[in-house]
Order: C-alpha cells, then sequence, then structure tokens
C-alpha cells in the first residue's frame, strides 16, 4: 500500500511536485457504505470504525476522520450539556450549563478515559489504527476553546459575554482550553496522527477580526504550541469566512489550514500558502450534497488549479461532508486528485 502518512507530510512540508492528498471532510457519511445508523454508532466503537473503515477502503481517500460527532458537542456532554438526538441526523447541544458567573465554578475537565462518550471515540480511533496500520494518517477532532465556551453558555449568551462581560469569556475558555487538550492528548496516545482544532464560532461569519484576537487567537495559539510539542500535526478548522484573518490563522501555529467554500481559495493560496499547507474547499452542500458526480470532477479540478500550484495543498471538502451526500459524488473529488 502506498504510504499515504508520507504523502501528506510532503504537503504539510510544501513540497512541490509532491502527489496531491485527497482528504474529504467525510465522517457518518460512510453509514451509508455498511447500513449502520447514527444512533448505532453513537453506542458502538466497532460499528463506527467499521463504517469510517469502509469509507476509506471503498471510496480511496488519503485519510481517515475518527469519529461521527462535532468533537466540540461530544466534549460539551461530557461537562454537562443536555443533548438531542434525532434519529436520523447529526446530535447536537440542546442546552448550556453556564447561565450565570456563579455557574462556571461547578464546570469540571472530564476525563476522556473516563467519560462515556469520549472514551467510545478512542476506542474507535484504536480501531482504526490497528486496522488500517501506521502509514495512514488518521485526522482527529479537537474542540475549539471558543465554540465549546459557547456551547457551555449557549452562543447567543456567548456573543452578549464578549460585549458585557469578558472577562466571564476568558475564564470560560481557559477553562474549555484545558478540556481540549486533555482530549488531544488522549487522542494522541491512542494514534491519533493529525490534531484538527474546530472553532467555527470564532469565524468571522460570527465575531470581528478584533474579536478574533481578543477571545479565540491565544487560545488556538495555546493548544497548537501543546500538540506540536507533542508531535502531532496541528490543523484548524473555522468554516464560514475567514478571508479577513487568514493571516492570523497562519500565525496561530497551524501547520494545516482547512479553507470552508465561501472563502476564494486562489486568494487565501497567495496570502498564506507558502506558510501553511491548505486543505478544501468544495463546497459541502450545493455540490457535495445536491450536485452530480461530474460538478463534483469540475469543481475538484477547479480547486486543484487555485490551490495545487506550488504543492501545499489539500483536496477536500470546505466542511463536513453532509449526511445523505451521495457516495459517487466523494468517488468523484478522489478521482479529480487522481487524474
Amino acid at each position: 500500500m502506498e504510504n499515504k502518512l508520507q504523502k501528506l507530510k510532503h504537503a504539510i512540508d510544501l513540497n512541490q511536485g509532491a502527489p496531491l492528498p485527497v482528504i474529504p471532510q467525510i465522517t457518518y457519511t460512510t453509514h451509508q457504505l455498511t447500513g449502520i445508523t447514527m444512533l448505532e454508532a453513537l453506542e458502538d466503537p466497532e460499528k463506527m470504525a467499521k463504517a469510517l473503515i469502509a469509507g476509506f477502503e471503498e471510496i480511496g481517500y488519503d485519510g481517515i476522520y475518527s469519529g461521527w460527532e462535532s468533537s466540540f458537542n461530544i466534549m460539551a456532554e461530557a461537562m454537562g450539556c443536555k443533548m438531542k438526538y434525532p434519529e436520523d441526523d447529526v446530535p447536537s447541544v440542546a442546552e448550556g450549563i453556564v447561565k450565570k458567573e456563579e455557574d462556571l465554578e461547578k464546570v469540571n475537565v472530564p476525563d476522556p478515559y473516563t467519560s462515556k462518550r469520549l472514551l467510545l471515540h478512542l476506542e474507535t480511533l484504536k480501531r482504526i489504527r490497528k486496522h488500517v496500520g501506521p502509514d495512514v494518517p488518521v485526522l482527529n477532532y479537537i474542540p475549539g476553546p471558543l465554540t465549546l465556551a459557547g456551547l457551555l453558555m449557549g452562543t447567543d449568551r456567548l456573543m452578549m459575554n464578549i460585549m458585557k462581560k469578558p472577562d466571564l469569556v476568558h475564564r470560560t475558555c481557559e477553562i474549555t482550553l484545558k478540556a481540549a487538550k486533555s482530549y488531544a492528548q488522549a487522542k494522541i496516545d491512542c494514534g491519533g496522527d493529525v490534531m484538527v482544532v474546530a472553532d467555527p464560532t470564532a469565524s468571522c461569519s460570527l465575531i470581528s477580526p478584533k474579536m478574533f484576537d481578543t477571545f479565540a487567537f491565544p487560545y488556538l495559539k495555546d493548544i497548537f504550541s501543546f500538540i506540536s510539542e507533542k508531535d502531532s500535526v496541528p490543523s484548524l478548522h473555522i468554516c464560514g469566512n475567514t478571508a479577513p484573518i487568514l493571516e492570523r490563522l497562519a500565525d496561530t501555529g497551524a501547520k494545516i489550514i482547512e479553507i470552508d467554500h465561501v472563502v476564494n481559495l486562489k486568494d487565501a493560496k497567495s496570502r498564506i500558502g507558502n506558510r501553511v499547507c491548505l486543505q478544501g474547499n468544495v463546497d459541502p452542500s450545493k455540490v457535495m450534497l445536491l450536485g452530480t458526480p461530474d460538478e463534483v470532477y469540475e469543481i475538484s479540478r477547479k480547486c486543484i488549479e487555485e490551490g495545487g500550484a506550488g504543492g501545499g495543498f489539500i483536496l477536500s471538502t470546505g466542511c463536513e461532508v453532509p449526511l445523505k451526500a451521495p457516495i459517487d459524488n466523494v468517488k468523484a473529488m478522489v478521482r479529480a486528485g487522481r487524474e
């Protein structure tokens, strides 16, 4: 088998002329290949790993995202938030736990090895690592500190507190940073290669560049320093509009920046492509979910043209592949990267 991990490392090192990795942000969509439902996998690491491995082997991309749930959601649940579990959709946080300042004193950083939901994902990771061996990169989502803080107190309340109670936001982010580091350490210990910190609330679709510098940047820089010290690859996922802060994203210490479809990939390449590896950015909804394989192929080729020059590029989606996106569309993306 081709050493896919080496291919990824060449992209991260910005090597010109190296083979192009294709790693769509696909997790729960792989249920279509096995018939395993969302709720079944959330209770069984064997079933979750089976579906993720089926996607990797049948579709043929160059790395596996381990786990079906957003890391900030499962961490929020482990820290006490109430969840919604739809029959055939992605779980989400129904209610936070920090409604007034005193509530913050009751928030604890969970142990990934004793928290049921976090442990399930560690067990999934171990099964994937054992199956694919050491030469396939396994990517792992880690909760972004600001996004996790927003789930603990409610995103609307977070936005109000950024303006009215900034100290409370910082105190919450200090706790969520510890939780993110703890989970990253466990994922690294269980065989993860790439730690993808997902912090969508840090997007300029929600906050200003100045707010990003104040409430997101310091915590991202801290966790990426931690991940790098552990000899793991730090990657950053912020969906939505990050065009105003691209240079600051590169300043965080991330080696990979996942670029959403609303950001001009050619512009991102010209601004930070000589500093970090870019990953993206096919539209997950309009193209991957609603488009045809031919459309996916052509958009993927365009992404390669805009982001691939000079190396340092991973062909991918701009965000998570939707639950019901056709598998043939994901195959079309891989085919575009190969051809």
